[in-house]
Parts: structure tokens; C-alpha cells; sequence
């Protein structure tokens, strides 16, 4: 399994309010940690794959997706050289786009411009993935139409972090 996203839910296992989308191998010792850590003390349900079994299909992840009442997409980096990233992020426009799923990017070392115009190599990373997966014309369009979309969304950016207990409810 390419480490993208995100499992283990935090607090309970009623349906996760909260979806975190990331490049695992990047950011799920750094970054991630310190989200978890806030959204615990905060009380926020969360889910993040880190407890998934190797192999375990893409569709239970987009199922806790639609379970989800927000969904967090962090682009850094290495985003884009994940499929389950891509993947989730296309589940999460879908979801989004019905108005059942808020979804807010958060832009970890990136400016939003690098997202949304597939720029430097966040965009070769993006590019080197679709050659790769040509054969799939549908999806790798869905993926183009996601990153390019989803950006227009009022979003963070971090250049840097310091990590808060999260200030909201989604009670």
C-alpha cells in the first residue's frame, strides 16, 4: 500500500467527523503527529490509515470518505506521487460537489499557485504519475480535475507550524 492517507480513528469508532488526505511517508511522523495530537485534545474524531492493514482496499477508505463530515487535504511535496492520495482527493471533490463533505485544503511548504497550476515538483510528480497510469485516461483525468479544483477553496497554508489545540466543534 503506497502510504497516502489516513486510519485510526481517534475517540470513537461511530464514523470519523474528521478525514485527513496526505502523503503518509512525508508527513505522518512530523505534521501528522502533531494534527493527531491536537484533534485528540480537542475531542475531535479523526481518521487516518495508519492502523489499515497492508493490502486493505482503497474502497474502505473511500467509504470512511463518505462517513466523514470534513476532510482535510494536506498537499505537500510528495502528494502527488501517490495514487491513494489522488484517489481520496477525487472521492472528496465527489462528496464536496453533492454538499455532503466539507473539505478543507491545507497547503503544508506549498503555495496554493504550485497546487493548482501543477508546478514545480509537486507538478513533475504529478506528471510522472499520470504517464504511469495512461492506461487510465478517466482517473487520471478525475486527478487533474481534483488538484486544479480543489485549491480554489479557502484553505491553510503553513510554511512553517506550530501546533494549537483546533478551536472548532463539529458537534
Amino acid at each position: 500500500m503506497a502510504a497516502s492517507s489516513s486510519s485510526g480513528l481517534g475517540k470513537t469508532s461511530k464514523g470519523s467527523q474528521v478525514f485527513l488526505n496526505f502523503r503518509g511517508e512525508e508527513l505522518r511522523k512530523t505534521f501528522i503527529a502533531d494534527l493527531e495530537f491536537a484533534l485528540e485534545e480537542a475531542n475531535i474524531n479523526y481518521f487516518i490509515d495508519k492502523h489499515e492493514q497492508l493490502g486493505t482496499k482503497l474502497q474502505n477508505l473511500l467509504v470512511r470518505i463518505e462517513q466523514s463530515r470534513v476532510a482535510l487535504a494536506i498537499f505537500s511535496k510528495e502528494y502527488t506521487t501517490s495514487v491513494w492520495c489522488l484517489d481520496e482527493l477525487v472521492k472528496i471533490r465527489e462528496c464536496m460537489d453533492k454538499g455532503s463533505l466539507i473539505g478543507i485544503p491545507i497547503f503544508y511548504k506549498l503555495k496554493t499557485s504550485v497546487v493548482s497550476n501543477l508546478e514545480g515538483d509537486f507538478g513533475d510528480n504529478f506528471r510522472k504519475l499520470k504517464r504511469n497510469n495512461q492506461q487510465d485516461l478517466v482517473r487520471t483525468q478525475n486527478w487533474e480535475e481534483a488538484l486544479t479544483s480543489i485549491p480554489e477553496i479557502i484553505g491553510m497554508h503553513l510554511s512553517e507550524y506550530r501546533f494549537f489545540v483546533c478551536p472548532f466543534s463539529f458537534s
